[in-house]
């Protein structure tokens, strides 16, 4: 073997050892890489599951508790609706005092909603907190029609007008009952956190 052989035979350890080097740190750089990739996005999961779990719990309450003031109204309305059919009735006096109690367990199913509305608030973002304030003032339009006919039954006024009043506002609270919900399920379904 002649000298130039054993130089290139040398440089070719050389060449191969650097070419070795440099795929053997090319390799180490994009695993680097990609654990940082996949740490950043774990974060970004652990974030948004900390963000939408709280707001969920918010929405749900939110939603349920002024699900059971509605629901309370409406079977209320219904009491009266038969004490308005059967006014000679022996049941009248029953059916007037059952939507009396309806409307003192509206009353009280205030403040759970109030509290409901106000985690909702915290924990917005401020197109579900709006939905929900608009639930809220529609549903309110509900409880002033059927506090006025209960009142006035007694007096044996009929319900006749405050029916459509009443079939009206319940519908609209229902539709911002709705718009809530759309609400509410598009910003759980968003991502605000950057990766």
């Amino acid at each position: 073997m002649n000298n130039n052989e054993a130089v290139d035979a040398g440089w070719a350890g050389v060449l191969g050892a650097t070419v070795g080097a440099l795929g053997t740190g090319a390799a180490g750089i994009a695993a680097a890489l990609l654990a940082r990739s996949q740490a950043r996005m774990q974060i970004h999961a652990e974030a948004l599951r900390a963000i939408r779990e709280p707001r969920k719990s918010a929405y749900v309450a939110f939603a349920e508790t002024w699900w059971t003031r509605y629901s309370l109204l409406f079977d209320g309305w219904i009491e009266l609706e038969l004490a308005e059919e059967n006014p000679d009735s022996s049941e009248y006096d029953n059916l007037i005092a059952a939507a009396r109690e309806f409307r003192e367990r509206v009353f009280q199913a205030a403040a759970p909603l109030e509290h409901a509305q106000a985690v909702v608030h915290v924990e917005g973002p401020p197109n579900v907190t709006g939905t929900s304030i608009d639930a809220v003032g529609a549903l309110v339009q509900v409880v002033r029609c059927f506090h006025t006919a209960v009142g006035n039954a007694p007096n044996g006024e009929a319900f006749g007008d405050r029916k459509a009043d009443f079939e009206a506002a319940i519908a609209t609270a229902h539709e911002g009952y709705l718009g809530f919900l759309y609400a509410a399920s598009a910003a759980l379904g968003e991502t605000p956190v950057r990766a």
